[in-house]
């Protein structure tokens, strides 16, 4: 029954949340395999490769020290606009611009694809707008992305949720 399953905070389910370097990475004017992906290439629960910029393999090195994005993260956009969520569905060798944070879900808790469609949900969208402060842009700080919560069912029964809800997706 689902007033039995917990309710837990996106950092008790996370393996890993990794923010971007908080600064902009020097970019190449010619395309590479090492692209830079901005608050505005996340949009409406997608990452797309609109617009675009590349970097050499030495930037991406430094980028993505703290973590290397991989098919399944999870990235939420922290400021303009704040709440964008969209899920790596590739492998390309992509890294966070700036305003943006990470989340890699532990499988053993939830299927990276629930944590997906919860977080673009209204209980942890009007959560995050929540979080979101400033007087002309809205942005939300790193520890506040940490504390975000959704109520957690049995594995078996996300499977079966992210299997109905991805067939309307």
């Amino acid at each position: 029954m689902s007033e039995d399953w917990p309710r837990l905070s996106v950092e008790d389910a996370c393996e890993l949340i990794v923010d971007c370097l908080n600064r902009t990475a020097p970019i190449v004017e010619y395309p590479t395999d090492f692209k830079m992906i901005r608050t505005t290439n996340v949009r409406d629960g997608w990452i797309n490769s609109d617009g675009i910029r590349c970097v050499t393999a030495e930037t991406y090195e430094i980028w993505t020290r703290r973590a290397v994005p991989r098919r399944g993260d999870i990235l939420l956009t922290r400021e303009a606009p704040l709440g964008e969520i969209g899920i790596v569905r590739t492998d390309d060798q992509i890294f966070l611009g700036q305003r943006l944070v990470m989340y890699r879900a532990n499988p053993a808790i939830v299927l990276p694809e629930f944590l997906y469609y919860a977080m673009l949900g209204d209980d942890m969208q009007a959560q995050i707008r929540a979080f979101g402060f400033g007087s002309t842009v809205s942005h939300m700080r790193v520890p506040d992305a940490k504390k975000l919560t959704f109520t957690c069912p049995p594995i078996e029964i996300q499977r079966k949720t992210v299997h109905l809800v991805s067939c309307i997706d």
